[in-house]
């Protein structure tokens, strides 16, 4: 079974960069922590490069996102348009 980390929330990731790089500072060495986390072999020296000995580097960033344009109310009243109702109620011939 292949590993994947895109499927792992943040607070999970930076766990495992951080375990993964007190590894090889505990004199592991880097090719078998790639292979017993699953990752690319640059991968952990992009890592070891960004974490200070505070581990500072390797924290989560906040994932931010474009703006919502609408409201909350707005949006279940889109939502409501959309699924509750029947495309003929509003003129139109064909489903969404």
């Amino acid at each position: 079974m292949k590993r994947d980390g895109r499927s792992l929330d943040h607070q999970t990731l930076e766990v495992i960069r951080t375990m993964a790089v007190e590894r090889v500072r505990e004199d592991e060495s880097p090719s078998a922590v790639v292979a017993t986390y699953g990752l690319w072999r640059t991968t952990i020296y992009k890592w070891l490069k960004a974490a200070s000995p505070s581990g500072a580097g390797l924290q989560a960033k906040p994932l931010e996102g474009r703006p919502r344009k609408l409201t909350p109310r707005q949006e279940s009243l889109v939502f409501r348009w959309v699924n509750c109702r029947d495309p003929r109620q509003y003129g139109m011939d064909f489903g969404l």
